[in-house]
């Protein structure tokens, strides 16, 4: 592996995603950078492993309909800061005491400064809509409903009929964001044993010994495993 893609983002490289997305990445669905962290947080706790492959495109908004109008240079550099980012949020969930630091926006208001995570929790969303059927199981217990409803508020529309009530004002929304960080690393928590079984079962169907097509079959048959097992269509 690289060693440079393990390496955490510094504040100026920090600064340059977010510009790079706002103002490079020619794509009108391309996410902002607190969306684009919301997003990874999802798809870094979640329940199942999904590929850069899939989700680096969906973030950068590159549908596959045809060729991107964002110069490769521009889109290969969003890539690698946004996988380090991506594995900085691993880094920090896999520690000792697992810890988030999420990038909320700020909204300045009558002289206060609040944080909001409306993009955040849209961004979060999004991430979970990549495999929504393995999230329900969580979804439809209590505590991930608990879990979930801060994020929700903030980032899914008529989530709720209270929801316009809870989120009228900054200070409204700033108290809100405050609870998701608790949440999320309770839904860490809650998928870890999940995905290790995953990540094991994995393991092992890769580790298991390749037979030779003239080494005997391994289903006991006496036979080489090209003539039995191995033929395809075989039946014994």
């Amino acid at each position: 592996m690289n060693k440079n893609a393990l390496k955490p983002l510094s504040e100026a490289e920090f600064s340059e995603l977010d510009d790079l997305l706002l103002h490079h990445v020619d794509a009108d669905d391309a996410m902002t950078l607190d969306m684009l962290d919301g997003f990874l947080h999802a798809i870094a706790i979640g329940p199942t492993t999904i590929h850069p492959a899939k989700w680096l495109p969906f973030a950068l908004g590159l549908d596959g309909s045809g060729p991107p109008k964002t110069s490769m240079a521009v889109l290969n550099r969003v890539m690698d800061l946004a996988m380090r980012h991506y594995n900085g949020i691993i880094t920090g969930l896999q520690s000792t005491q697992p810890e988030m630091t999420p990038t909320w926006a700020a909204q300045e208001y009558e002289g206060q400064t609040y944080d909001t995570a409306e993009g955040w929790a849209y961004g979060f969303i999004e991430g979970m809509q990549m495999c929504a059927d393995d999230w329900q199981p969580m979804l439809d217990t209590a505590d991930g409903a608990a879990w979930f409803r801060p994020i929700a508020l903030l980032g899914q529309d008529d989530f709720s009929p209270d929801q316009d009530e809870l989120t009228k004002t900054p200070a409204q929304r700033a108290k809100i964001t405050q609870e998701i960080p608790p949440a999320v690393l309770e839904m860490y928590l809650y998928w870890l044993p999940h995905r290790e079984a995953m990540h094991e079962q994995e393991v092992a169907n890769t580790s298991k010994p390749k037979v030779g097509r003239n080494d005997p079959c391994p289903c006991g048959s006496g036979k080489k495993f090209k003539k039995c097992c191995g033929a395809g269509d075989a039946l014994h």
